[in-house]
């Protein structure tokens, strides 16, 4: 997958930063509590779109949505409408009636060309009656009036047969490079459903596909499958300080770097959400791969990010992981919630750290 490039980075050490409490109230509860006020304070309805949108902005997911919602809450006021075209501009997805649009359209040019092969057996039906007509009449007594007459009517019907015969050809060209257009078109479609817009790996939807085929890999093939769930420390205080934009940059930053390690390798990279992403490994053990992870997290913590505006200093960005090995009879869901209690674990030890699942 396509992976967006982060800040510029430039080798250096520096200290840990030292660690800080989350502020209370940040659980679950507390975010559905905080978009429950927003639905009330707008009027807006509790459907499952609505309430992403506002879970990526209360959480602030992406900058240039947090933006338009602090810009439409000041003004005229938030709108479903607002809130939906948000959505599709804002994080990549393609509406009902876009996919409508696309499916319409293939049943469209399914219909045109069935219509125009009808048209070319049609042709052909007719040519073949003329040719059959006309050696009926040859079996017979002929003068050379009626055989030049023959002749006459046989050599036009060829000449139709092939004129239609080259507009089918040109119909079918056409209708083929129609036909991939409509498939390109496809293929970016699916592949936006499951691309987080933001850093260029797999979104949730992707990522729990993605997992669950490498689940049933694992099974097949008899070998270890191992998921690490990635947290960035301190990512809220990170935001406060330097802006959404330079957040955002962040993340794609951490994607881009976790990806590059982790594809080498049959492996892959999803963003479970906020600062938070999935690395699933293939053929490797919760142990290995809780090493592999560390050296990763190593290599992150020892680079001093710097803007690409100014190129000043930012400090450092370390992340904390939780590593699992799949079971049998566990789907993603199972797997990723076991390397998110070795993440807490990771945590509770001081951050900048990687825990293997120990259950």
């Amino acid at each position: 997958m396509k992976h967006q490039p982060g800040p510029m980075v430039a080798q250096a050490a520096m200290p840990t930063p030292p660690d800080v409490a989350l502020p209370a109230g940040t659980g679950p509860l507390a975010w559905y509590d905080q978009i429950r006020a927003l639905l009330i304070q707008t009027g807006l309805p509790p459907e499952p779109a609505v309430y992403d949108v506002l879970w990526r902005y209360l959480r602030d997911e992406d900058a240039e949505l947090s933006l338009a919602i602090d810009k439409a809450l000041a003004g005229d006021g938030l709108t479903l409408g607002t809130v939906m075209s948000l959505r599709e501009t804002l994080l990549g997805q393609m509406s009902e009636a876009q996919v409508n649009q696309l499916i319409a359209q293939a049943h469209g040019q399914a219909e045109a060309l069935t219509k125009r092969i009808e048209s070319g057996q049609t042709d052909l039906a007719d040519y073949g009656r003329a040719i059959a007509d006309g050696g009926e009449r040859l079996a017979g007594p002929m003068d050379a009036t009626a055989l030049a007459g023959l002749l006459e009517q046989l050599s036009t019907a060829t000449s139709t047969v092939q004129a239609a015969n080259g507009r089918l050809l040109d119909e079918l060209e056409q209708a083929a490079a129609e036909s991939r257009a409509l498939a390109d078109r496809l293929t970016q479609a699916e592949r936006a459903a499951v691309t987080d817009a933001l850093t260029g790996v797999f979104n949730r939807r992707g990522l729990m596909a993605a997992v669950e085929k490498a689940q049933a890999d694992a099974i097949c093939t008899g070998r270890p499958l191992a998921l690490a769930v990635v947290d960035i420390d301190h990512f809220k205080r990170f935001n406060d300080r330097f802006g959404h934009a330079m957040g955002d940059d962040v993340l794609r930053f951490v994607a881009s770097h976790l990806a590059e390690r982790l594809e080498t390798d049959g492996g892959f990279v999803g963003r479970l959400g906020g600062e938070e992403f999935v690395g699933v490994m293939p053929a490797t053990s919760v142990q290995a791969a809780a090493g592999r992870i560390d050296r990763i997290r190593a290599d992150l913590a020892g680079q001093v990010l710097r803007s690409g505006v100014d190129g000043s200093s930012m400090g450092r960005i370390s992340f904390s992981a939780g590593v699992a090995e799949h079971r049998a009879g566990q789907g993603p869901d199972q797997l990723i919630e076991r390397a998110d209690g070795a993440l807490y674990t990771a945590k509770r030890l001081g951050r900048d750290r990687v825990v293997p699942d120990r259950g």
